[in-house]
């Protein structure tokens, strides 16, 4: 698994601006994975990304509540329901009974 911190989204999905831009990070391709300070910031790139790119979207999932919490969109694919079901149900099988 490869992590690295704040980062701009061109730099995190192109590997040539990110050598660039943040030439001590030793991440590879592009990055799978997106955390965002708020909804507003995460809603907007979801949308570019989908427009862009017909990648699987996951979630929201709501981190930092007393209980898991997932929520499905309007717009959510019969694939995306599966994979929240998925999610939801790995989560109620780590809960402490």
């Amino acid at each position: 698994m490869q992590i690295d911190g704040e980062m701009h989204a061109d730099a995190a999905l192109s590997d040539a601006i990110r050598n660039e831009m943040v030439p001590d990070s030793n991440l590879s391709g592009s990055a799978n994975l997106f955390i965002f300070p708020n909804l507003d910031a995460a809603n907007i790139c979801v949308e570019m990304l989908r427009s862009v790119d017909n990648g699987l979207m996951v979630g929201p999932i709501l981190l930092g509540a007393a209980q898991p919490v997932h929520i499905v969109t309007p717009s959510v694919s019969a694939k995306g329901i599966f994979n929240m079901a998925a999610i939801a149900l790995a989560d109620a099988r780590n809960l402490e009974v």
